[in-house]
């Protein structure tokens, strides 16, 4: 055999020899290993990561919380007992909701909110405050305050999420339409246009504001279930969930 014939014969052998090495001990089998490793040990971290994450969420992350944080944490959910709110004096769960009566999911939520009272008024507690995304909200929240100076807060509460398309944009027609709902209430203009118009509880609803800042709210509706918090509209089945594993 010449030499050529056997340079050929040991190049086949070879190429031979390499088809049959299993596909995990070739270079680029090798690079695939390499990097499915990297991949699970990514995909374990961030599950862990994420795992505990929601764990913190539902516990309110409240476990590394001294006696004073954590009572200051409630205080601050709860706010300072002038709140409107619903419900029985002495829940078994006490639901706080940070809302907007400009708030399109807020709306969704409304009917929901008046559902759960009704089936549990005896056994929860739904309390509102104000967090508002852009000061054309005022008028609506001022709105509601002034009608509960009298009595109305639900009423005037329930009225606003109804007739929210009408009410979202600060025209000038907007207060005659507010003003339209409060004589729908029955009550006393003069106080109420005077309240409305003085934006007397002002402060009352940047604390609440401020408390949702506190809090880390990044949007609207934003409730906390006996201190646990959750964001986005939630639905009459999502809320009877909730609440199952808090009452008797």
């Amino acid at each position: 055999m010449g030499l050529n014939e056997r340079l050929k014969y040991a190049e086949m052998k070879a190429r031979h020899q390499d088809a049959l090495r299993p596909w995990y001990k070739k270079p680029w089998g090798i690079i695939v290993i390499i990097l499915t490793i990297i991949i699970f040990l990514i995909l374990t971290f961030s599950s862990i990561y994420v795992f505990n994450r929601i764990q913190q969420i539902l516990a309110g992350e409240t476990a590394t919380m001294t006696t004073e944080q954590l009572k200051q944490y409630i205080q601050t959910i709860n706010g300072d007992g002038t709140n409107y709110s619903l419900g029985t004096s002495t829940p078994q769960a006490t639901i706080v909701e940070f809302g907007d009566f400009a708030c399109p999911y807020c709306q969704e939520s409304y009917q929901v909110v008046n559902q759960m009272e009704s089936l549990y008024k005896d056994k929860i507690k739904i309390v509102w405050r104000d967090y508002l995304r852009n000061e054309d909200s005022i008028d609506l929240a001022m709105t509601a305050r002034c009608a509960g100076e009298q009595g109305k807060f639900w009423e005037m509460h329930d009225l606003l999420f109804a007739n929210q398309e009408n009410l979202t944009t600060a025209d000038s027609e907007r207060i005659n339409r507010l003003s339209a709902l409060a004589q729908i209430l029955e009550l006393n203009m003069t106080k109420f246009n005077s309240c409305l118009s003085e934006r007397k509880y002002l402060n009352q609803i940047k604390k609440d504001y401020d408390d949702g800042n506190t809090l880390e709210i990044i949007g609207t509706p934003t409730w906390f279930v006996n201190n646990y918090s959750f964001s986005g509209s939630l639905t009459e089945a999502k809320f009877q969930e909730l609440i199952s594993g808090l009452i008797n």
